[in-house]
């Protein structure tokens, strides 16, 4: 095989491939159950007490390893039960079982998680009612 047109120093490196074990997330449940993965578990290490907020939609968890918590989860397994987050979250809008992809945020020292589940949908009652179309109208 000839290389002889393959300029080696503009090669590019590609990044490795990211297993799903490898993702860092964080779970909450319709009853309430917040659990760490085993990801997001061994890169906290030992902290297991967080401040936790979030974004107006809910779209967005930020965990503050250095505030006041508001939840703790269990050292060994990576879990707790947070009923108010779960009834946050579904108040506006987010369809539980949830799952928030974890990263630290270097520059604030905290944890952000982002949560790419599509929202619940409107009730019918709220659809605008459109005009019926009448049988012939749909055969023409």
């Amino acid at each position: 095989m000839n290389f002889s047109d393959l300029d080696f120093s503009t090669l590019q490196d590609i990044p490795p491939h990211q297993h799903n074990y490898d993702t860092l997330r964080i779970s909450v449940t319709e009853k309430g159950l917040v659990s760490m993965n085993g990801a997001f578990r061994r890169k906290a290490g030992t902290q297991r007490e967080f401040w936790i907020q979030s974004s107006p939609d809910g779209r967005y968890l930020v965990f503050y390893p250095m505030e006041t918590p508001n939840i703790r989860f269990s050292a060994k397994g990576g879990s707790a039960t947070y009923l108010e987050l779960a009834d946050h979250l579904e108040e506006r809008g987010i369809l539980l079982t949830a799952v928030y992809t974890m990263a630290w945020c270097q520059e604030r020292q905290i944890w952000v998680g982002c949560c790419e589940e599509l929202s619940q949908p409107p009730a019918l009652s709220g659809l605008v009612k459109g005009k019926k179309r009448t049988k012939e109208k749909r055969s023409a």
